[in-house]
């Protein structure tokens, strides 16, 4: 009789105690590359290369800086002439602030006025909870910074050259073949150039062409993001950074992030949830949704006002958390940044992963090129650096989407905090959103337990007492809205 009570106990344990410790004890031992000597440096043939990297955005480029710098031959070949665009956020975490300063580039966009580091941001709840601090003060740096892409990837593929990488630009790349044999990749342009090189690695965007030629990539990137700037003098805007949680696009969201100049970067993320579809929306939705928030969105619109010059909405694909991909790493290839999916599933953002990939992508390359091997086994080193960094927490911000998007309550908890005690709890949402903290971070006791009574206090607020709803869009908000912007 006992056995029966006991045992389901004791299996419902065994499954918590498996999953805490899934949750809060991630890190791999990396794995060791086999030091075969099959490859030696010094093996290649005149004119190939240790690697071959195709793309040259902040995830190839920071690989050929660090591998470069340390001695090995690097070729990057991008299809476009830079400086070039790239339509996302332009927001630059923490993680790669960091790397930035360590190459010297963030000393050179601050030269040049090409950064600006938030220090006023926060978020409006689906209910229209809202709160704009400073985490600056309570986390001591900023948790971000806005960089345009023409600005970023350009002073990144400088400083890989610098290094001692090697740029072709203009490379259209038609395809690669393996040679197993010589234990060598030739990458072909589509105008009959070659490139060759023991390493492989793809670095050519989400919708990657050069993995999906080569069976890695399974399938179209089911995320999307826009982007339109607005001209500084023209907005109303008076915070660095704000995320809107519109309920009918969850889990996805719009921002505003302020660049130098006064300029602003208005954007709007649908993050996947199940099969092809957003949450309730999907891709062919963003358009509209993009363009109803500028007038109808009562917050939005009162940010831009009815004077701001905004460009026209321009619109790039989303690979998060590694969806569609087959494998990220195999004999003699890597795939790194948005081609690998290095993309956050909560948030969308992908440049502070891309630049930690591509730096563990280059002291794993470091390590092969010593170890004169560049089989699987080595290459498996990459896969547990990246899973060390950031991929452990792909699969806690896909599930915590889902739970956003069928629970928006708990944001309105969130933010109902924010207001309650102030730049504090702000203070950990930066630290979360940023990749300065993993997803975990809130599960810890202490959150936990905060979120708990936040959601119990906010449940009853909505429920019991009836609280109205803030956030309704309006056939014209933008003339409806007098007076300061209603973000708090």
């Amino acid at each position: 009789m006992w056995l029966l009570v006991l045992l389901p106990l004791a299996i419902a344990a065994l499954f918590v105690f498996r999953t805490l410790y899934k949750l809060f004890y991630y890190e791999r031992h990396i794995s060791k590359v086999v030091n075969s000597q099959k490859y030696p440096a010094d093996s290649l043939p005149a004119g190939a290369y240790d690697a071959v990297v195709v793309g040259a955005g902040p995830s190839g480029a920071t690989l050929g800086y660090f591998a470069a710098s340390k001695g090995a031959k690097v070729c990057l070949v991008d299809k476009a002439k830079f400086p070039r665009d790239k339509y996302c956020g332009d927001a630059v975490c923490t993680p790669a602030i960091h790397i930035l300063e360590e190459m010297g580039v963030m000393q050179e966009l601050k030269q040049h006025n090409e950064a600006h580091f938030a220090d006023s941001g926060g978020f409006v709840s689906p209910s229209g909870r809202s709160y704009i601090g400073r985490s600056k003060v309570k986390l001591g740096q900023a948790a971000a910074c806005a960089v345009k892409r023409v600005h970023l990837d350009d002073r990144i593929v400088k400083a890989s050259v610098r290094a001692g990488a090697e740029l072709r630009e203009e490379f259209e790349v038609e395809g690669a073949t393996f040679d197993a044999a010589a234990g060598l990749w030739t990458v072909r342009s589509s105008d009959g150039k070659q490139v060759q090189a023991r390493l492989l690695v793809c670095a050519d965007g989400a919708t990657s062409s050069l993995a999906t030629k080569l069976g890695y990539c399974t399938e179209a990137p089911r995320g999307v993001c826009s982007r339109a700037y607005v001209e500084g003098g023209t907005h109303r805007a008076d915070f660095d950074g704000v995320c809107f949680y519109q309920r009918e696009s969850l889990p996805g969201y719009s921002a505003i992030f302020r660049h130098p100049n006064d300029e602003l970067n208005y954007c709007y993320y649908l993050i996947p949830t199940h099969g092809d579809r957003c949450g309730n929306v999907g891709e062919d939705d963003l358009r509209r949704l993009h363009e109803d928030a500028i007038t109808k969105d009562p917050f939005i619109s009162a940010a831009l006002g009815p004077g701001a010059k905004i460009e026209r909405m321009k619109a790039a694909s989303l690979r998060l958390g590694g969806q569609g991909i087959r494998a990220v790493v195999d004999d003699h290839l890597l795939l790194i940044g948005d081609a690998a999916g290095h993309i956050d599933p909560l948030t969308g953002e992908g440049i502070h992963t891309a630049m930690q990939g591509g730096k563990a992508a280059a002291e794993t390359l470091l390590e092969m090129r010593a170890a004169g091997d560049y089989s699987l086994a080595s290459c498996r080193a990459f896969e547990d650096r990246c899973w060390n960094l950031f991929a452990h927490d792909f699969d806690l911000s896909r599930k915590a989407a889902l739970v956003l998007y069928r629970f928006p309550i708990l944001l309105d908890a969130t933010a109902s905090e924010m207001e309650r005690v102030g730049d504090a709890m702000m203070a950990k949402w930066a630290e979360i959103m940023t990749g300065m903290q993993p997803k975990t971070y809130f599960l810890r006791p202490a959150n936990a337990a905060q979120m708990l009574v936040a959601t119990l206090r906010e449940a009853w607020d909505q429920y019991v007492l009836r609280r109205p709803d803030r956030y309704v869009m309006s056939p014209d908000a933008a003339s409806a809205v007098a007076g300061p912007a209603p973000v708090k």
